[in-house]
C-alpha cells in the first residue's frame, strides 16, 4: 500500500442542482497545500453551467477534471466515481462543504497511521457541528439514535445509529464515517460498493457502506482536517421522505448486521419507538412538517419495511 507521501488523491463529489455550493466548494478545494491529482464530479441534476464553472475555478489549477452525468442517487454517483478515479486515495465530500486549507494534507497523514488492521478510512472534524450534549442529545442517546457529543467514546447503536464525536483531542479509531468528509484507500473499493437500498436516495447509507468495511480496515477520525458543512437550503428530499427513508435505514441495517437476540429486538424495537415519538414531538412544538406529511412519512416508512418482512423486498443495487 502507498505512503500518503507517495500518494495520487481523487476527490469525488456527487451533486443535485447545487451550482453556487459547488462554486463555493471547489473554490476550497484549489487553495489546498496538497491539491488533489484528479477531481470529478457526479451531476445528477439540470447541469445548469457546472462543468463550465468548475473548468473555470479549476482551469490554473493543474487538476484534471472529469464531469459525468448520472441518475440520482448517492450511492450510485459515488459508485460511479469510484469506476473512474484513478488516485490511491479516494476522498468523498458532499456539495455544500468548505474545506480549510489544510484538510487534505492532514488527512493524507492520518492514513500512516500504525493500526491493526491498517486504517482504510479517515473522517475529517467539523468547524460548525450540530450542537452538541445538552437535554437534546440525551434523548437521542437514550433511544439509541444518532447525536454529537464534545468529547468521549463514539458509539455504534443497534440500528445504525451514531454518537459522533465533534472535538476529538488527537486521532482516534471510530465505528463508521459520515458521508460529507470521508476518505478510502482505494484497495477498499476492491471488495465493497455503496448499496442504494432504496430509489433515488438513501438515509445511512455512509454507514451502512463504512460499517461493512470496519471488519477488515480501521476507520480513523482526525481533528486536524476540518471542513465547514453548510447544510445547503436547497434540500434533495423533504423532511416527510427524509423520515420513512431512516425508518427503512434502520430496518435495512439491523436486518443485515445484527444478531437477533431478544435484547437487540428490544432495542431495534425502542430506537423506533424513538423515531416515532421524536417526529411526533417535532411536530407538536414546531408544527413542523405538518400532521399530513408526518403520518405520510411513518406510514411509508413502515409500510416499505412491512412490504420486506412478507418478502416483497425493494430490488438492491450497488
Amino acid at each position: 500500500m502507498p505512503s500518503s507521501s507517495q500518494a495520487t488523491v481523487t476527490v469525488a463529489v456527487p451533486t443535485v442542482n447545487r451550482l453556487d455550493d459547488m462554486v463555493a466548494m471547489a473554490r476550497t478545494l484549489v487553495t489546498q497545500t496538497r491539491l488533489p491529482d484528479e477531481f470529478i464530479v457526479v451531476d445528477a441534476g439540470s447541469g445548469a453551467d457546472l462543468e463550465g464553472a468548475m473548468r473555470e475555478i479549476l482551469a490554473d489549477s493543474g487538476i484534471d477534471f472529469t464531469y459525468v452525468r448520472s441518475e440520482k442517487g448517492l450511492p450510485l454517483q459515488r459508485n460511479i466515481a469510484i469506476d473512474l478515479a484513478r488516485g490511491d486515495f479516494v476522498f468523498f465530500f458532499d456539495d455544500d462543504v468548505e474545506l480549510e486549507p489544510e484538510y487534505i494534507e492532514r488527512a493524507l497523514e492520518a492514513f500512516d497511521l500504525p493500526l491493526d488492521p491498517p486504517v482504510g478510512c479517515v473522517t475529517g472534524t467539523l468547524t460548525k457541528p450540530p450542537t452538541p450534549g445538552g437535554t437534546r442529545a440525551e434523548i437521542y442517546r437514550a433511544f439509541g439514535l444518532t447525536h454529537w457529543v464534545r468529547e468521549g467514546t463514539p458509539e455504534l447503536y443497534i440500528s445504525g445509529g451514531v454518537r459522533f464525536i465533534t472535538e476529538p483531542r488527537e486521532p482516534m479509531v471510530v465505528p463508521v464515517a459520515e458521508g460529507c468528509r470521508m476518505a478510502f484507500r482505494k484497495e477498499v473499493f476492491d471488495d465493497h460498493r455503496f448499496i442504494q437500498y432504496l430509489p433515488t436516495y438513501c438515509q445511512s447509507e455512509d454507514v451502512d457502506f463504512t460499517w461493512r468495511i470496519s471488519r477488515d480496515w480501521s476507520i480513523v477520525q482526525t481533528p486536524w482536517a476540518r471542513l465547514d458543512h453548510k447544510v445547503s437550503p436547497v434540500n434533495r428530499i423533504g423532511y416527510s421522505n427524509q423520515l420513512h427513508q431512516l425508518i427503512y435505514a434502520h430496518y435495512h441495517f439491523f436486518r443485515h448486521y445484527r444478531r437477533k437476540t431478544p435484547a437487540n429486538l428490544a432495542r431495534f424495537a425502542w430506537a423506533q419507538v424513538g423515531l416515532a415519538g421524536i417526529a411526533v414531538a417535532r411536530q407538536l412544538t414546531k408544527h413542523e412538517p405538518g400532521p399530513r406529511l408526518l403520518a405520510k412519512g411513518l406510514v411509508d416508512g413502515y409500510r416499505r419495511v412491512a412490504r420486506d418482512l412478507v418478502g416483497r423486498p425493494l430490488p438492491v443495487t450497488s
